[in-house]
């Protein structure tokens, strides 16, 4: 299970260094690549929260704030890892990324909206 559940994690992440670094960071794809797969550090599955602390420290290596949310949520919703002890830090971590996210939508939102209010006052006068 151990093999399966760490070949599942790694897939996850390449499919993101594939969707996020391999066209525009070729270079950076690469090192991300070898921090996944040719470490092997990930690819047996450890229930232990240093587990998950090699799986933030890449993420936040190679991955802007959005692009780590989506990963982490990704990472989260799989079900064989739901409820684990071993996860509770990294579950911390992709919540506080998932609301600081909607957070940052929230104020470019009402930013566009008090944009939009100055343009109609303008106009007005």
């Amino acid at each position: 299970m151990t093999a399966r559940l760490g070949a599942k994690i790694i897939e996850v992440l390449e499919l993101a260094g594939e969707r996020y670094l391999k066209k525009g960071a070729p270079d950076a794809f690469a090192a991300f690549l070898l921090q996944v797969g040719g470490a092997d550090t990930l690819r047996a599955y450890e229930p232990s929260a240093t587990y998950w602390e090699r799986v933030q420290a890449i993420l936040d290596n190679f991955f802007a704030s959005p692009e780590r949310a989506e990963i982490m949520a990704r990472l989260t919703a799989e079900a064989e890892l739901r409820g684990r002890p071993e996860l509770r830090s990294f579950v911390d971590h992709a919540r506080a990324e998932g609301r600081l996210q909607e957070v940052i939508a929230l104020a470019a939102a009402s930013g566009v909206r008090r944009s939009a209010q100055v343009i109609e006052t303008r106009r007005a006068h």
